[in-house]
C-alpha cells in the first residue's frame, strides 16, 4: 500500500491538490470514443472503477476476466487495461488526483463488495464526487479531498479482507509481456524483440495471449500502438509524421496505411471527427 500525499504541500490550494481528478461513466451506450476504454491503454494516475450494475469483461495486464455487479476494480498507474461493458453495465471510472498515493493496492485488484452498507457507502462517495461544485472554493475542495480519502480507506478495508491469489503461470507471463510492451512502446520493437527480452519464443507468447486475452500477442501490440496513435491524434496537435516517428513507424505513409487499415479512417479524418465530437 502507498501513502497519502494529499496534505504534504501546504502551499497548494485544494484545487491544485485535486489536479487530475476525473469521473466518467462506464456504459455500452457511449456512441463516440469507445476506443478510449475498449482497447488496451494506460492511465498515468490511479484508477478505481465501481461497477454498480450489469456484467462485463475487463482485460488487465493481458488477462481477461469477467466482472459482476457491485465490483470495485483498482488499477495502479501505468497498468494496461481495457473494459468491455455488457449490455446492462452501469459503472463509474474514477481517476484519482496526481498527489493521491493511496492507500490503494499496489497491484490490480477486482473486489466484490458483498456488504450492503459498504456498497451504499462507496456509491454515495462517488456520487458526491461526481456532483462537486467549484473546486477552487476551499470548502468544496476540502470536501472532495475528504471523500477521496474515504474511498481509499474503504478500498483498503475491502482489499484486506480479500487476500490476492497468486497469478497462474500464463497470466504472469502475459503480465510481463504487456509491461514490456509498455516499456518499448514507440521503439519499433517487434514481437521477436519482446520475446527475446523475456526469454521466450514469439510462438509461446502468441499461445499465451490467446489463452489469457483471446488475441494473439501481435494483435495486442498492434491494438496498443493504435490506441496511442488515436489518443495523440485526438488530444494533441502533433502532425501525423511526428506521431509516426515517435511510435516507431518507418514513414508517415506506412503509418497512415496501418492506421486506415485498423480504424477505417485516415489520420486526418480521424482527428477531424474526434475534434468535432469533443465540441458537441
Amino acid at each position: 500500500m502507498s501513502r497519502i500525499r494529499l496534505f504534504e504541500s501546504q502551499g497548494l490550494s485544494e484545487a491544485e491538490r485535486l489536479t487530475g481528478l476525473r469521473l466518467e461513466m462506464v456504459t455500452p451506450l457511449i456512441r463516440h470514443g469507445r476506443w478510449r476504454r475498449s482497447v488496451p491503454h494506460v492511465e498515468s494516475l490511479p484508477v478505481v472503477i465501481w461497477m454498480q450494475r450489469g456484467q462485463g469483461r475487463i482485460t488487465i495486464l493481458g488477462r481477461t476476466r469477467g466482472f459482476q455487479p457491485l465490483t470495485a476494480i483498482c488499477i495502479p498507474p501505468g497498468t494496461p487495461f481495457a473494459i468491455e461493458p455488457g449490455a446492462m453495465t452501469e459503472g463509474t471510472l474514477l481517476r484519482l488526483p496526481a498527489l493521491f498515493e493511496a492507500p490503494l493496492p499496489d497491484a490490480p485488484r477486482i473486489l466484490r463488495l458483498s456488504d450492503v452498507s459498504t456498497q451504499a457507502e462507496l456509491s454515495g462517495l462517488i456520487d458526491r464526487l461526481g456532483r462537486h461544485g467549484d473546486l477552487s472554493n476551499p470548502a468544496e475542495g476540502r470536501g472532495a479531498l475528504g471523500r477521496i480519502i474515504l474511498v481509499s480507506a474503504l478500498i483498503e478495508r475491502v482489499a484486506s479482507a480479500q487476500p490476492p491469489t497468486p497469478l497462474p503461470r500464463a497470466a504472469a507471463l502475459a503480465a510481463r509481456f504487456t509491461r514490456r510492451v509498455e516499456d518499448r512502446l514507440g521503439s519499433g520493437a517487434t514481437l521477436e524483440d519482446i520475446g527475446a527480452d523475456l526469454g521466450v519464443t514469439p510462438t509461446h507468447l502468441t499461445r499465451t495471449l490467446r489463452g489469457t486475452a483471446g488475441m494473439t500477442a501481435a494483435a495486442y501490440m498492434q491494438a496498443r500502438l493504435m490506441h496511442e496513435a488515436r489518443r495523440r491524434l485526438a488530444d494533441k496537435d502533433d502532425t501525423a509524421a511526428t506521431i509516426a516517428t515517435e511510435l516507431g513507424y518507418s514513414s508517415a505513409a506506412y503509418f497512415s496505411r496501418a492506421f486506415r487499415r485498423e480504424t477505417g479512417h485516415t489520420p486526418s479524418a480521424f482527428r477531424a471527427e474526434a475534434r468535432r465530437v469533443a465540441q458537441t
